[in-house]
């Protein structure tokens, strides 16, 4: 007979928001130097930050829980657009 064995992160709570603030700092840091745009930096990198923030909270958060495909496809739409934006405000 086979058991499931659930391998918890010991990370405590919190630490995907700060990981995803982390994201956040570096895209907008990277994208500022890239552009020399401050406004696009910050616009396109607090989305993105954010729902990687959300996307790593959960995963370390959730036992065996696995994400919902429509809640995949949200996150990913998500992703998407803010990419889009970005480079309709960088091109445009």
């Amino acid at each position: 007979m086979k058991t499931t064995e659930n391998h918890q992160t010991q990370l405590f709570k919190g630490a995907g928001y700060l990981i995803g603030a982390l994201i956040t700092f570096v895209l907008g840091i990277s994208l500022f130097i890239f552009t020399e745009n401050f406004v696009i930096a910050i616009s396109s990198s607090l989305p993105i930050g954010t729902t990687f923030g959300i996307l790593i909270e959960q995963k370390f958060q959730k036992e065996e829980n696995h994400l919902s495909l429509q809640r995949t496809k949200l996150f990913t739409g998500l992703l998407l657009l803010g990419i889009i934006v970005f480079f309709a405000i960088l091109f445009l």
